[in-house]
């Protein structure tokens, strides 16, 4: 389309002698105009630099005016913009830095050329072949950046489609973690109604705990009161059987003078008999005082069996209260222990409830982090549902 001809290629070589000997200059003066743009200058530094770029232009000018168009020169300007597009070098600092290459080389020819219509002639060629190298590295940057566009296009849709994959897990994640978090935020709230009713109950055991250990201690009372009453009626009983010891020692007595009185009233009966008839009158009254002292004798014999048998159920009663004394002493002994277990029950029943309170507390402040993790949940879900709606709409 631009005409470029055979005719046209042996002008550009034609040429060549004199931009070889103006190459200095023309390439000085191209990177001059460069450096005085921050921009160009800035991705010079980045990628290369201006002595390495002066070489590869000279070489480039050089090869524009050797006269030869093939493949192998397409190719190289192809590569020429691929690398442009890669340094992003923009389009428009390239066309008017490639403008400024071309008016260098035609103020070179109009300088060095005297004839007026050669100098149209070899600057019509030298603008084909400046257009035909704009041309192929203008389709070049565009080839290179529909290639870029479409990978870039592919990586958004891959990030789409992860986007989209990840939303979409990450919503059925946040559901799954919800359902959890709700039956977690259940079990919770049951660990706390636990503990409150653990601490009711300690409560309630405490309280009874302390209401056996003021029994017990009532009781230890009671038998001390017992022991006391066990021993006072010992010390009686004592009492009572010295009193009987006493009154066995009076019925000995007595029985001895039963049985002296009997022993008279037999010498009496004796002596009345001796008498004849004189002494029947006292022998009467000897046999009645005999007869009184049988009786006396044996009145004292029942009583000495009754006091014996007194003796000998004071003794079983004495053995007895001692039975009851040792037996109203284990029991004091047993009732301090068992007060003493009391008393543990209440240390151990106070701790539980201390330790149950505080399991509430804890158990109350992770409730309320679930709560706050809820509703984090609620808005991971939330934006799940947004990233998802927004991939969609990219996509």
């Amino acid at each position: 389309m631009i005409g470029l001809t055979d005719d046209d290629l042996q002008q550009l070589v034609s040429l060549q002698p004199l931009v070889k000997e103006q190459i200095m200059k023309i390439v000085d003066e191209f990177y001059e105009k460069v450096e005085k743009e921050p921009l160009l200058a800035q991705i010079i530094q980045q990628h290369s630099s201006i002595k390495r770029l002066k070489v590869t232009l000279q070489r480039h000018i050089f090869e524009m005016f050797n006269g030869i168009v093939d493949e192998n020169y397409i190719n190289m300007r192809r590569r020429i913009a691929n690398m442009h597009v890669k340094i992003q070098l923009p389009t428009k600092w390239y066309l008017g830095a490639f403008q400024n290459l071309l008016i260098s080389i035609m103020n070179v020819v109009e300088e060095n050329v005297s004839d007026k219509e050669e100098i149209f002639i070899k600057m019509k060629a030298v603008t084909k072949i400046f257009n035909l190298e704009q041309q192929v590295v203008l389709e070049a940057y565009d080839d290179e950046i529909r290639r870029i566009q479409a990978e870039a296009d592919k990586e958004k849709q891959i990030l789409v489609d992860n986007v989209t994959n990840s939303s979409h897990n990450l919503a059925a994640i946040s559901q799954d973690t919800q359902v959890s978090f709700h039956l977690l935020h259940q079990q919770s709230d049951y660990i706390v109604q636990v503990a409150q009713q653990g601490s009711e109950l300690s409560t309630i055991a405490e309280n009874r705990a302390e209401l056996g250990s003021s029994q017990l201690e009532q009781q230890n009372e009671n038998m001390v009161n017992i022991e006391i009453a066990v021993s006072k009626i010992s010390k009686d009983i004592e009492i009572l059987l010295g009193i009987s010891k006493q009154m066995q020692g009076i019925v000995g007595m007595v029985t001895g003078i039963a049985d002296q009185t009997n022993l008279l009233s037999l010498n009496a009966a004796i002596e009345a008999a001796r008498a004849g008839q004189h002494g029947l009158g006292f022998s009467v009254v000897a046999g009645e005082v005999r007869k009184l002292s049988d009786e006396t004798k044996k009145s004292v014999l029942e009583v000495s069996t009754l006091i014996n048998s007194i003796n000998s159920q004071m003794n079983l009663l004495n053995n007895s209260l001692a039975d009851i004394r040792h037996s109203v002493k284990e029991g004091h002994q047993g009732m301090e222990q068992t007060k003493h277990h009391f008393t543990e029950i209440l240390t151990t029943m106070n701790e539980t409830m201390k330790q149950n309170n505080i399991i509430e507390n804890e158990v109350s402040q992770f409730t309320k982090v679930l709560a706050n993790i809820g509703n984090a949940f609620d808005e991971v879900a939330a934006s799940a549902d947004k990233l998802s709606a927004i991939a969609s709409e990219i996509h």
